[in-house]
């Protein structure tokens, strides 16, 4: 089956600094990577890439901070109040959390150090400013099931009709 609209792809893949040669990701350390193709859920350049291609399909594909993860923007670096945090039980450098926006979106930030009651958060991408090599493997494609294109992600094999994956679906 090839890649297009609607499948899910899973992938193996390992992720670059270009400049450095540093490994910043690699999918056998966490697991596979499953989206649904065509639904903005991945990075463009690589979607692009994988179109049409079909398991068992490997490439290297080279991405610039314009086609990627953007780059690094200092407004996105804020101070925020240890009191912001009180429905978290503890707190440390490093925790990601997700932050509702004004503008009804969500964004993920890190906290990247806590001073007394001064947490210092960051709202960048990992990648963000880098150059990055993807070595990217195709290791299956599958139709997307009407409850995954519904959810508007992959669920997983062994879970019964009801979505039980944690994303408040009905």
């Amino acid at each position: 089956m090839e890649v297009s609209k609607d499948n899910v792809v899973t992938l193996e893949f390992k992720v670059y600094d270009n400049d450095t040669n540093e490994l910043l990701e690699d999918t056998k350390e966490v697991g596979p990577f499953f989206y649904i193709h065509g639904e903005g859920q991945f990075v463009p350049i690589v979607e692009e890439t994988l179109e049409g291609k079909e398991k068992g399909f490997k490439t290297t594909i080279m991405i610039s901070p314009d086609d990627g993860y953007g780059h690094y923007d200092e407004e996105l670096v804020q101070q925020m109040a240890r009191e912001d945090f009180s429905e978290f039980d503890d707190i440390y450098e490093g925790m990601e959390f997700i932050a509702d926006m004004d503008d009804d979106t969500e964004r993920d930030y890190v906290i990247t150090s806590i001073d007394g009651d001064d947490i210092t958060v960051d709202g960048n991408h990992p990648f963000a400013d880098r150059n990055l090599r993807f070595e990217v493997e195709i290791t299956d494609v599958r139709k997307a099931t009407p409850e995954e294109l519904e959810h508007g992600h992959v669920h997983f094999e062994g879970f019964d009709d009801e979505c039980d994956c944690d994303c408040d679906c009905d």
